[in-house]
């Protein structure tokens, strides 16, 4: 349950951080100010959402890809739903329209990249969650197994 609750946690923080600066850059500065701040901003912010969930959840070294790759995972399937759901659904309904089934492929080609550089982000934060481990035996004195 605790694992669940850190991964929910986790993509919730990104998530709304996402959004608001997204929406802010977006309306504010401009589209390309947007898609800066995501391929930027966004990666950092979610390598280090990645170490917080491994070292929260004290993560073995060896379990650290599995764990990671399974954090990316739900977040992609948590942000297609909340999209879904917000974009596809509630909006158009809120607005007296018809339900836009068109939502996923009316985006930006960029969109869809920003999901790879998450997956580069699992691996810096993986990194330095193993760097800290490894730290963390050598002022123990124990000797580091890679």
């Amino acid at each position: 349950m605790k694992r669940i609750m850190w991964m929910v946690g986790t993509f919730a923080a990104m998530y709304l951080l996402a959004t608001i600066v997204g929406f802010a850059t977006y309306f504010l500065l401009s589209v390309r100010a947007m898609w800066i701040c995501v391929f930027t901003l966004m990666p950092i912010v979610s390598a280090g959402l990645i170490y917080a969930y491994l070292q929260r959840l004290k993560v073995s070294r060896d379990a650290t890809f599995r764990e990671a790759s399974i954090l990316v995972a739900v977040w992609i399937v948590l942000s297609f739903s909340l999209d879904a759901i917000t974009y596809i659904v509630v909006i158009p309904m809120t607005s007296h329209r018809a339900l836009n089934w068109t939502f996923f492929l009316d985006q930006s080609p960029w969109i869809w990249l920003s999901y790879a550089v998450l997956s580069l982000s699992a691996y810096a934060g993986r990194g330095a969650y193993l760097m800290r481990l490894d730290t963390k035996a050598v002022q123990s004195g124990r000797r580091v197994a890679r």
